[in-house]
């Protein structure tokens, strides 16, 4: 089936749109990106989902607007990428303006019927809510496809460095939000210069920039990085909030050295989880934003110097696509009727078949794919895909 997997990740830079061919034969799931660009937001939009995350009190008719408002950007920016495309469905996790993993509850705007409007397509989304409604956290829900994507690579770790870095250890399949990679620094660059820059391009900063030991020690102290899995994080946690904690004092260095630090911050942390938890692993496998950071890179590389640190586009996965790509894997399991996510990641009561569905020709979509797939559809993430 072709489908088009769509967010907007933590950063809030654009929205994400991967045009995907995923199968379903013989017990394999086999996925290709056919296309992916990431459309950037409307600036007047984009101001108005910052200006209502946690902790500021938007009303409710401001976030019903806002639901609307995100349903026709992801509609719009689908119809950019593709266009001409004849799509059997869209999978959107929309935007997550809050999410309380402990306290079980996630919520993500852009109103799906808005995008099948555009699409003419049935369009699946919502897949955090059955897991929260299972007990889980929700997130993060990647893992179940990394174990897909990179599961016969041997021991290794699949690392998505967004505004969260999120970490899957194969083959235990032990996955967690082990904390903080693009967002810190991007929401201390769009402070520090009063957003005349938004993010460290190209890692400029950080590599003109000196890292002060003692204020990266204070960083380090936050009682989130000694939790235990399950367990995950967000803008809540690491954006404008935590800044403001810290502004002092990375105020106090010039803003190269300041960059400098919470960049060490995103890659220290990380390394550290994963010596603790894929002790083994010799290959770690980076996509999202952080991979086009070679100073962010370069530091998880000086922490990790008996693995191979590697950037997903060598094992044939577009570092930037690859959440995107997630979401249609996840939309076509969900499509399958078969459960997707990790209990053993999120904490659910077990694994949960996920999404929602605004339904578009749907009975016709799924006798087709039913046909597709025969009587070997997978069951699980030991499957593989290319």
């Amino acid at each position: 089936m072709k489908i088009a997997g769509m967010l907007s990740g933590t950063s809030l830079d654009a929205i994400d749109v991967a045009v995907c061919e995923v199968r379903f034969a013989g017990g394999r799931v086999d996925v290709r990106c056919e296309s992916y660009a990431a459309v950037p937001f409307d600036e007047h939009l984009r101001a108005r989902i910052t200006s209502a995350l946690p902790p500021a009190a938007a009303g409710a008719l401001e976030i019903s607007a806002l639901h609307a408002a995100i349903g026709e950007a992801f509609g719009d920016a689908l119809a950019t990428v593709a266009s001409g495309v004849a799509l059997d469905a869209v999978a959107s996790h929309g935007i997550t303006l809050a999410h309380d993993g402990d306290a079980h509850h996630s919520l993500q705007l852009g109103d799906a019927f808005r995008i099948r409007e555009r699409a003419g397509v049935t369009v699946v989304y919502d897949f955090r809510s059955a897991d929260t409604a299972a007990g889980g956290q929700g997130a993060p829900l990647v893992p179940f496809v990394d174990a897909l994507l990179f599961g016969d690579l041997g021991p290794c770790v699949a690392v998505n460095l967004g505004g969260i870095a999120n970490l899957t250890v194969l083959p235990e399949g032990v996955a967690f939000d082990a904390g903080p990679a693009n967002l810190p620094i991007d929401s201390y660059v769009q402070l520090r210069t009063g957003g005349v820059a938004r993010c460290d391009r190209d890692g400029l900063l950080a590599r003109a920039g000196t890292v002060d030991e003692t204020v990266l020690a204070t960083l380090l102290d936050d009682p989130y990085f000694r939790r235990p899995p399950p367990k995950s994080t967000g803008r809540e946690r690491y954006g404008p909030a935590f800044i403001a904690v810290q502004r002092d004092a990375l105020d106090a260095l010039a803003l190269a050295d300041a960059v400098a630090t919470l960049t060490a911050l995103s890659a220290r942390s990380s390394a550290a989880a994963i010596r603790e938890h894929a002790p083994r692993a010799r290959l770690v496998i980076v996509s999202g934003g952080g991979a086009r950071n070679p100073a962010l890179l370069d530091a998880l590389r000086a922490q990790l110097p008996a693995a191979h640190v590697a950037i997903s586009d060598e094992f044939g996965i577009d570092a930037d696509a690859k959440e995107a790509l997630a979401f249609a894997v996840l939309g076509a399991m969900t499509l399958h009727e078969r459960a997707a996510g990790l209990p053993q990641v999120t904490g659910a009561a077990g694994s949960r078949l996920l999404g929602a569905i605004a339904p578009q020709g749907l009975a016709v979509l799924l006798e087709r794919l039913r046909r597709e797939a025969g009587s070997g559809g997978p069951s699980g993430p030991e499957k593989h895909a290319q």
